[in-house]
């Protein structure tokens, strides 16, 4: 909307209908009171003011709407039939942004409001840009600076002084007057990298400043040098940014990627680095490094029973417990990594450690020795003290390896056969583990087709009567006819099939083929005894476990009381809670449960005679030197008597001399189980002793 002042009814006459005509709004004022009075209460886009008015004249009505805050930026074009310089003056002097004289060209007067319009909207969008821009800059902590290179002199932006942090005034204008400030060696660069600009050479660089008030903060500066027309730098002009918290980000984000959230130790990421520059740096001055892998014993264990909160102050603490074992020397250099970063959590309970320039390999070993020394010290934790220990194994650089992956798989090697050897020790690589490892792998291979094509078959052995010989019971016994193997020993392919998950399905099969194989010795009119299969801790606490029971019962339309499951004492005893409830839901089924190899594990005797167990079984370990190791002895009395006090039967496992089985049948041993009675026969050798019934051994 325009505001056309004149007193002049005749020209605001012709001047509005000029102004309509081109689609403009407008508002008439007689007088300057009249126009004053309508700009307070209306909003306008443009002011036509006439000099000569009644009253005020069109200067002071120019200077009060110029006065006005929403008159500051207004174009305003004055009227006047006075064509003279001082009228000019005056009227740009009070604020006018055009002078038309009269008698006035209604089209040119239109052209020059829309230019005036125009230059009024280009005017408020730069200025509305301005603060836009100086909001980022003060949100970015961005300031502005020009250094005049001929007069020497620097110009600065407020926020640009800000940065540096309580500038003297002395030194506002100073193009070097505030390097005092920039820490060493970054001082330098700088004054080097200005020196350069002056020249001709644009910059970018970050650089460090201690301010005024002792904070140390991080600015970034952009320079670029302007020429003359003759090539001549007259000019540089830049922006200072401040980067601390960007600098503070970074390296966060840096720690977060290429370090263990847990712990605070390097990360697998950050470990494969340090190895690549450690081997590249040993290759290249012909020295020894050792790569020792460890492997926490029972931390699985401390994880299900007293949960991850735990076993995660644990980790932390056995990362400590680590880096405290390892000698300075041992920590890899590199720029910008803690002494701590030499030890790497890989994931889960693994842990690497890197010792470099090693004078004697032997010097590893007194490493892991030491650590295994500060890992067995008990760890006390939420007010429960616990032991845990670790397996380490050990690869030296070059001998066991001269790249990252070799030397990685020979230290895993390595520990695996430290825990195989008895866990809380190390082992040095051997070449002999890596025919080992190859043989494992091909035996994996073929134990996942053995599955597949049914290559395994049940032998049995019986459980006898002491006192008359006859075969009572007998335990299912697996066995895996290999095509080109030949007969493979469970002690071989059993812990692979734990360790790979086969075991569940091995497991649910020797309890299908016992009942099948059971079923037609019913049919063919045997004399069947029970049989017991022995069922690991895998498919104990397997959730197919009862219904694949119920099934090979129902499908092959055995009685339930033909079939005994044996379990492990450590596999009942782990979850006691949760096994009570798996074995109460077994009985139900109307089976015979019995303790396989009593005495090797650990029972609490309160939760033992809870459990609804129906038989022990003494370990082939206690029996094998008896009647002469007092100790065996010793322990053979104590099972068998709180057996009687319980109520439970007991089967002794590897009875092989008649001395052992006298001793064990004037101990009121019930039955017993072993080569003196028989080895573990195929399903129709064993239908033959069935039919004879009594295995007599005099």
């Amino acid at each position: 909307m325009i505001l056309l002042v004149d007193d002049d009814v005749m020209v605001r006459l012709l001047a509005a209908e000029a102004l309509i005509a081109s689609g403009f709004e407008v508002m008439e004022a007689a007088d300057g009171e009249s126009a004053l009075e309508l700009f307070e209460r209306h909003e306008f886009s443009l002011v036509l003011l006439d000099v000569s008015l009644g009253g005020i004249d069109g200067f002071e009505v120019c200077r009060r709407l110029r006065a006005h805050p929403h008159g500051r930026t207004l174009p305003i074009i004055m009227l006047t039939g006075m064509d003279d310089t001082g009228s000019i003056d005056s009227a740009y002097a009070m604020g006018a942004t055009d002078f038309v004289t009269k008698p006035l060209n209604w089209t040119l007067l239109v052209y020059r409001i829309r230019y005036a319009l125009r230059a009024a909207r280009t005017m408020s969008e730069l200025q509305s840009s301005e603060r836009r821009l100086a909001v980022a800059q003060r949100v970015a902590r961005l300031g502005g600076w020009i250094w005049h290179v001929d007069e020497d002199r620097c110009e600065r932006s407020p926020i640009c002084l800000q940065l540096w942090g309580d500038v003297p005034a002395a030194l506002h204008t100073e193009p070097f007057g505030l390097l005092a400030r920039v820490l060493s060696p970054d001082r330098q660069h700088l004054r080097e990298a200005m020196e350069r600009a002056r020249q001709g050479e644009p910059y970018q660089m970050s650089f460090r400043v201690q301010r005024a008030d002792g904070i140390i903060v991080s600015l970034h500066e952009h320079a670029v040098p302007e020429r003359d027309e003759f090539g001549r730098v007259v000019r540089i002009e830049g922006v200072t940014q401040d980067v601390t918290e960007r600098e503070q980000a970074e390296r966060r984000i840096r720690f977060l990627a290429y370090h263990d959230s847990l712990t605070g130790l390097a990360n697998r990421q950050m470990f494969r680095e340090m190895l690549d520059h450690t081997l590249a740096r040993s290759q290249r001055i012909g020295s020894r490094c050792a790569l020792l892998y460890l492997d926490l014993d029972r931390l699985k264990r401390i994880n299900d029973s007293f949960g991850h909160t735990l076993g995660d102050q644990i980790l932390r603490e056995v990362a400590t417990r680590i880096v405290g074992s390892i000698r300075t020397a041992d920590i890899v250099a590199r720029e910008d990594q803690s002494a701590e970063e030499v030890v790497a959590r890989l994931g889960g309970d693994e842990f690497t450690v890197l010792l470099t320039d090693l004078a004697r390999v032997d010097d590893a070993a007194r490493v892991a020795a030491r650590i295994c020394e500060e890992l067995s010290a008990p760890l006390q934790v939420a007010h429960i003290e616990l032991a845990v220990t670790a397996s380490i194994g050990i690869a030296v650089f070059p001998d066991n390896g001269e790249d990252p992956e070799t030397l990685l798989r020979h230290a895993d090697m390595a520990m695996y056969a430290a825990k195989q050897r008895g866990r809380n020790t190390y082992e040095f690589f051997t070449e002999t583990m890596q025919l080992q490892a190859v043989e494992r792998l091909s035996l994996e291979q073929d134990l996942v087709r053995a599955v597949e094509q049914s290559q395994f078959v049940l032998h049995y052995q019986p459980q006898v009567d002491a006192a008359t010989g006859r075969i009572v019971s007998a335990e299912a016994l697996l066995r895996w006819e290999h095509p080109l193997r030949g007969m493979v020993s469970p002690v071989q392919f059993i812990p692979v099939a734990e360790e790979t998950g086969l075991i569940v399905p091995l497991g649910e099969w020797v309890v299908m083929e016992a009942c099948r194989q059971m079923a037609v010795w019913l049919a063919e009119g045997l004399p069947v005894v029970p049989v017991a299969v022995n069922l690991s801790a895998h498919n104990f606490r397997s959730d197919s476990l009862l219904t694949s029971i119920a099934y090979a019962l129902e499908s092959t339309g055995l009685p339930s009381r033909y079939l005994h499951v044996e379990l492990t004492e450590s596999a009942v005893m782990q979850e006691p809670e949760q096994a009570m409830a798996t074995l109460g839901a077994l009985k139900s089924l109307g089976l015979m449960l019995s303790i396989d190899d009593f005495g090797t594990g650990y029972s609490s005797l309160s939760t033992l005679k809870q459990f609804p167990i129906d038989l022990l079984k003494i370990d082939r370990s206690f029996v094998r030197d008896l009647p002469d190791d007092a100790s065996g002895a010793s322990i053979v009395e104590a099972i068998l008597a709180l057996a009687h006090a319980l109520g439970l039967g007991v089967v002794a496992e590897g009875v092989e001399t008649l001395a052992q089985r006298d001793f064990l049948r004037s101990r009121r041993c019930g039955l017993m189980q072993g080569y003196l009675y028989s080895r573990p026969q195929p399903a129709d050798v064993f239908a033959g002793l069935l039919r004879e019934g009594v295995l007599r051994r005099e």
